[in-house]
């Protein structure tokens, strides 16, 4: 850490310009605290490192639970500099007594407090919710940037996620992001419009940005135009369907294949309207084939044609097993509303014309026809195209003249 105090309570920063003969003489003459544990720290006076207070080797912090890097250090710095460029008004590791917490950075921009973490190591879901809870309380904003040593990259468009990443996500725009920044690079990363098909994997846009060209303004509202990956997720569709069964199945697995069982389908063909990443499906953990293909077969297709039905009829299919965690919930500080999936998935089916709103005002839709269930998996294929391009043409999203030739 760059900040301590002095034992008559005066607060010091290493941020400021030490001269290195003014720091031996300092670490001579005084000792040093922690302002958040007031346990005695060491002053490190680095000559390739920065210098820092630490810690003694047998104690530990109610703050800081792990040990800062080199890495850790040099990207507080480096985001420190980085706002101060740019005018704002910023406070490295400032700390906030009502919770007891210090960020590091606490810094305020267009009338509002955040607070950043540069987070590289991995964190545990209690403290992040915990940090994050306590942050909101006090009207401050939390940013999570993560560093660029935790981005697992598995493809052009396909990344890892851990579940505090997920956690830590923010939306603009409807869209889920991550923000990266690498010490070493001196380059941000960001993961844009984030696009689950397990728990953990994702397709996102991926767009890197110097330090020296990234505004404080891009990172908190990003450019989020970057188009669906279309290609990407029929692939990952076409995955679905050809994919063998695991011989030690997990309980969602399981419990997928004895569905289709009783209903004497084949896993590989499930109907045509799902496994599509609708709006707000993220909330889910469970890939979408799954959880959609349960709502058709369970409750949907069970509606009859052209008949009135309620949105909490829907719901309620779904509680039982998102209770009994068997359809997971993903967690995020912004939202926890699970029903929200519901709404994009319904969304969704309309504009597969597969239900329409009867009653907005009461939530009610109708059924117009039958799920479509292909025959064999080289059909399932086709009709997933056709239907995709169907969707993105009725949403008029991005489309270009090739890609539209590809999918006719």
């Amino acid at each position: 850490m760059f900040t301590a105090s002095l034992a008559n309570g005066t607060t010091i920063s290493l941020v400021d310009d030490w001269p290195l003969q003014e720091l031996k003489e300092l670490r001579k003459k005084d000792q040093f605290y922690c302002p958040v544990c007031k346990n005695p720290v060491v002053l490190k006076i680095g000559r390739k490192n920065h210098s820092h207070f630490a810690h003694h080797s047998k104690q530990g912090c109610s703050y800081l639970p792990e040990r800062e890097t080199h890495y850790h250090l040099t990207g507080k710095r480096d985001l420190y500099d980085w706002l101060t460029k740019q005018h704002v008004q910023v406070k490295m590791e400032y700390y906030l007594p009502i919770i007891s917490q210090r960020p590091d950075l606490l810094f305020r921009y267009q009338n509002q407090l955040y607070a950043l973490e540069f987070q590289c190591a991995t964190i545990g879901m209690d403290s992040i919710e915990k940090r994050t809870e306590g942050y909101i309380q006090q009207g401050i904003i939390p940013l999570w940037i993560f560093g660029g040593n935790r981005l697992k990259r598995n493809g052009q468009h396909h990344f890892t996620l851990h579940t505090f990443e997920w956690f830590a996500s923010y939306e603009h725009e409807k869209k889920r992001n991550l923000t990266y920044y690498c010490t070493e690079a001196k380059a941000f990363s960001q993961l844009i419009q984030l696009t689950p098909y397990t728990s953990q994997k994702v397709l996102a846009g991926y767009k890197e940005t110097p330090l020296s060209k990234m505004t404080i303004t891009t990172v908190l509202s990003p450019n989020t135009e970057t188009p669906f990956m279309i290609q990407q997720w029929l692939a990952i569709k076409k995955h679905w369907r050809y994919q063998n069964p695991n011989p030690y199945p997990r309980a969602t697995e399981r419990y997928f294949q004895q569905l289709h069982y009783k209903h004497r389908l084949s896993p590989s063909l499930f109907p045509i309207e799902a496994g599509w990443p609708s709006l707000q499906y993220e909330l889910l953990e469970t890939s979408p084939y799954i959880w959609q293909t349960f709502l058709l077969l369970e409750c949907l297709q069970h509606q009859p044609i052209h008949q009135p039905f309620h949105k909490h009829i829907v719901i309620q299919t779904m509680q039982g097993l998102i209770r009994n965690r068997l359809f997971p919930q993903r967690t995020f500080f912004q939202m926890n509303d699970w029903t929200l999936a519901i709404d994009g998935y319904l969304n969704w089916l309309e504009d597969m014309r597969y239900i329409k709103k009867h009653d907005p005002s009461q939530m009610k839709y109708v059924r117009l026809r039958d799920a479509i269930y292909p025959e064999n998996a080289k059909q399932a294929i086709q009709l997933d195209h056709k239907c995709m391009f169907r969707v993105i043409e009725k949403n008029r999203l991005y489309l270009n003249s090739n890609l539209k030739k590809e999918l006719n």
